[in-house]
């Protein structure tokens, strides 16, 4: 499904990340943590082929849609014709489903400049899922949102990326986040992956109250050798 081999990435002399191999079976869930500069959106942005390799290679053989850290919603369209972005007209109340999903059915007509930033990153999500990718890469996705809000989405995307059998590839500061959103949870530094684990607890309904979840979240804190 996805098949990525000793890759490593460089913008001149500065190196992202290297030695970076992983497997990615169809319908896993692999959330990818890490402090900050150890690569992970360049990791993301390589996966899209947004940005080329230096060494080693990236495989897959299904379209994938990828979720920017920033919103990058057209100032001038409105929240649906964003969502819509170069899709048939026919597509629009699909579009329309799309924001009802993220709790925006209420700001269709709303110009980016009249939404929050939480609201404009949900366009984007909503943007993202309406191209049905079989591979879902997610940068940060719910970052900008307050902990409500970003709970009831992470309870959305995981139901939906199940119902619709997503391949998800997701990378997140958030410790909690990786634990409930990924079956898979790799731990990434700049020379590689240096820790992996699967999640058992992935599936729970009460995931988030669980004391083993909890355990997770401290193991993985010390592999990451404290804060990210």
């Amino acid at each position: 499904m996805l098949s990525i081999q000793d890759a490593s990435l460089s913008y001149g002399t500065k190196l992202a990340f290297s030695h970076f191999s992983l497997e990615v079976q169809q319908g896993d869930r692999v959330s990818i943590i890490g402090k900050s500069g150890c690569g992970k959106t360049s990791l993301l942005y390589a996966i899209a082929s947004l940005l080329p390799l230096s060494t080693g290679s990236i495989a897959s053989p299904l379209e994938c849609s990828l979720m920017f850290q920033q919103d990058r919603l057209l100032p001038f369209k409105r929240a649906l014709d964003n969502v819509c972005l170069g899709l048939p007209k026919d597509m629009r109340k699909q579009a329309q489903e799309m924001l009802a999903l993220v709790g925006l059915s209420d700001k269709a007509e709303s110009y980016p400049k009249q939404l929050s930033g939480g609201e404009r990153q949900r366009v984007a999500l909503a943007r993202c899922l309406i191209r049905n990718p079989r591979l879902l890469l997610l940068d940060e996705p719910f970052a900008s949102l307050d902990e409500q809000t970003r709970e009831r989405l992470q309870d959305e995307v995981k139901a939906y990326v199940q119902a619709h059998h997503i391949t998800l590839v997701l990378v997140t500061h958030s410790i909690r986040e990786a634990v409930f959103m990924g079956n898979r949870i790799v731990v990434m530094t700049p020379g590689g992956i240096s820790y992996e684990t699967e999640n058992p607890y992935y599936a729970l309904s009460d995931l988030r109250s669980r004391t083993e979840a909890f355990e997770l979240e401290r193991t993985l804190r010390c592999k990451l050798g404290g804060n990210l």
